[in-house]
Formats: structure tokens, C-alpha cells, sequence
């Protein structure tokens, strides 16, 4: 249980393109607050191997040292190849101490440049604090880091946002008990349109995909021994996505259905919305992107008062609000037929949210029209 002088814990969590960035990036200018930005986004490479960054027994503090600083594979091959997203803030050049060729730790890739300019200086020095952490479990690691970093910032509080992490529902709630939960919600159809031409979720789709298809994932360190014999079912256009055939431009063109990014999200929104159904109601608060665009000032003013009495600042709320801009394309552009199947695959989504009473402000378009 938290102690009277431990930071307070709040997971900012939402389906990936869903707004949570910019919620990440307006927490960073909150005095009090310390936002936490994509690492178990980073950490899991891409949720491919929550297991390791989330095992069941102890780890030592270099075990944990590891999962900080691992370079994983899809992650360390999109940034080689000059397809790192734009949410990896760590940049290489000549001046900084790890190249994309050779991969960059997990932790530094944009966790750590989210909070310093010099993120290479601040990598040793969690490295040193890290090495005098006991043996614990992997949430006790990740809450004392937290509060290492607090500390370190002159922060009450922390606030840690992975884009998609609705997928680790289930190890939060394990991992950290203490935690609240501030849940970014997006118009399907849009959010499905933004993963449709993000290459980190089209990545994800395809190492999905090659996964059910070779019955082992093509990125683990160890192939499996029948991967050569199952290439032959492997679709021709996902061939270039394999490690060792990796080809950027077929990468880079490749395009899947807006739809079916649109089925992931009415997916996701269902496990996610049970999984967090069982927390109590005063932990959990539901914002969404489209009341956070319309009235940004009234959307800022909830996350504080959300986060606690301490922490509503009008003059935040005021500086934040003028950093919120529209988004720069709609799901009502597409063609009939794509539009139309796009609303047909994210219907249970919709459902699901209004079930739990978790709708749109009135006056704001995020509403389902089937």
C-alpha cells in the first residue's frame, strides 16, 4: 500500500490513436505531475512479450536492468530501416551514444527523452539507482523506478501512458493495485483510421498475422525449427515483414483495411471495459478525445480535479487548453463502402461504451450511427 510520502499512481490507458499522446504530453507541463510516456509500449515491444516485462516471480535488480535497457526486435528493425514512429523521441546522431543500426534501450526510446534533454546522462543515472533496488516482484520494480523518478523530477505524481495499452488491463490491475486509471476514448472510426496509416500498428497487424500463420512469432531471438517448412503459407505481400527479408518500402506502402483496424478497436474496447468495470467507480475516469477537442479547458479541468484537489491549476488548465489543435483528417472522408464497413466493425465497440454509460459530452460527434 502506498505510503503518506509515495507518489500518487495514475495510468493514462486508451486503444492506441486515441488522443492519449497529446494527454501525455499536456500532463509533462502540469507542475506537480510526472508524465510517463510509451514505456510498456516499448518495454513489451509492441505487447509482443508481455510475459518478460511482466513475469510471475522475483527479479533481481539486474533482471530488471535488463527489461529497462533491452532493444527489442520489431522496435530495433523499424528504427534501422527509418520507420520509427514519431511517438521515439530518441533521435541518433553523431553526438548521442546509441544508433538506430544497433538499437536503442527500451526505456530511452522515448520514456526517458520525454522527461530530460540530456537522456543519455539520465539513462546512467537510473541505471545506478536500479542496481540498488531489492529483489521484487516486476510492479514493485516499475512503482519504486516511479518513485525514483518523482523524486528525482520534484513530482507527486506519476502518470504512466503507453498508446494502446488498454491490452495490459489485466496487469495493471495485478501489478499495481494503487493505481487510478484515466481512460482516453476515441470515436472508432477515426482511431481506426489513424492505426490504418500508423506503420507501428500496421507492424503489429502483420507480426499478428505471421504469428497465427508460421505458429511461432519470426521475431523471438530463437526460431522455431518448422518456421522455413511453414513459409509456404505465408501470403507473398507479407513476406517482405519477415526479419531476415525485411524490405522498408514494400513495409512502408503496404495497407490493410481501415475496417479491420476498426474490429481491433471494438475488440479492445470490450475487454478493456470489463477488465476495468471491476474497479471502483471513483478510480476510473472516462474522457473522451472528441470533449477534450470541443471544450479543452472544462476536459483539463477533470483530469485535475481526477488526479486530486492538489492538482487543479487553472493556469495549466488556461496554457494547456491553447496547445490543443483539431485532427487533421475524419472517417467520414472514406468511400461509401469503406465507411460503411468501418461502422459495421466498430458497432459492438459503440455498444459496449454505452452500456457502461461512458458517452460523449452532448454537442460532440462521437456517437455511433448504427
Amino acid at each position: 500500500m502506498p505510503t503518506p510520502t509515495s507518489p500518487g499512481q495514475v495510468i493514462v490507458t486508451g486503444t492506441g490513436r486515441c488522443g492519449s499522446t497529446l494527454v501525455s504530453e499536456l500532463l509533462r507541463e502540469h507542475p506537480q505531475a510526472l508524465s510517463l510516456s510509451e514505456l510498456f509500449n516499448h518495454l513489451t515491444d509492441m505487447y509482443r512479450i508481455t510475459a518478460r516485462v511482466f513475469p510471475e516471480g522475483p527479479l533481481t535488480a539486474g533482471e530488471f536492468w535488463d527489461v529497462l535497457s533491452s532493444r527489442n526486435a520489431v522496435n530495433r528493425l523499424l528504427g534501422a530501416n527509418g520507420l520509427a514512429p514519431r511517438e521515439v523521441l530518441y533521435r541518433p546522431s553523431a553526438t548521442t551514444r546509441f544508433q538506430a543500426d544497433t538499437g536503442i534501450p527500451a526505456v530511452l526510446m522515448t520514456t526517458l527523452p520525454h522527461l530530460s534533454d540530456t537522456p543519455d546522462e539520465l539513462y546512467d543515472e537510473l541505471r545506478a539507482a536500479v542496481a540498488e533496488f531489492p529483489d521484487a516482484r516486476a510492479g514493485e520494480h516499475y512503482q519504486r523506478m516511479f518513485a525514483w523518478l518523482c523524486t528525482r523530477f520534484g513530482k507527486t505524481l506519476w502518470a504512466e501512458r503507453s498508446g494502446g495499452s488498454l491490452i495490459l488491463a489485466g496487469q495493471f490491475r495485478e501489478h499495481f493495485p494503487d493505481a487510478r486509471y484515466l481512460h482516453i476514448v476515441r470515436d472508432g472510426r477515426d482511431t481506426a483510421l489513424s492505426m490504418s496509416r500508423h506503420t507501428g500498428f500496421r507492424m503489429a497487424a502483420v507480426v499478428m498475422a505471421l504469428h497465427l500463420t508460421l505458429g511461432h512469432d519470426p521475431y523471438t531471438e530463437t526460431p522455431a525449427p518448422d518456421v522455413e517448412r511453414n513459409l509456404g503459407f505465408v501470403p507473398e505481400e507479407l513476406l517482405p515483414f519477415l526479419p531476415d527479408r525485411f524490405d522498408a518500402d514494400a513495409v512502408r506502402d503496404y495497407r490493410l483495411p481501415v475496417s479491420l483496424f476498426g474490429t481491433y478497436w471494438a475488440d479492445e474496447m470490450q475487454r478493456g471495459m470489463e477488465a476495468m468495470s471491476v474497479l471502483p467507480q471513483e478510480n476510473v475516469l472516462h474522457l473522451w478525445y472528441e470533449d477534450l477537442l470541443a471544450a479543452p479547458e472544462e476536459s483539463l479541468h477533470r483530469i485535475g480535479e481526477f488526479l486530486g484537489p492538489d492538482f487543479v491549476d487553472t493556469d495549466w488548465e488556461r496554457r494547456s487548453a491553447a496547445r490543443v489543435g483539431a485532427p487533421s483528417s475524419s472517417w467520414r472522408d472514406l468511400p461509401d463502402a469503406e465507411r460503411e464497413e468501418l461502422e459495421q466493425a466498430c458497432a459492438a465497440g459503440f455498444a459496449v461504451l454505452a452500456a457502461h454509460g461512458v458517452v460523449p459530452m452532448a454537442g460532440t460527434t462521437a456517437r455511433s450511427s448504427a
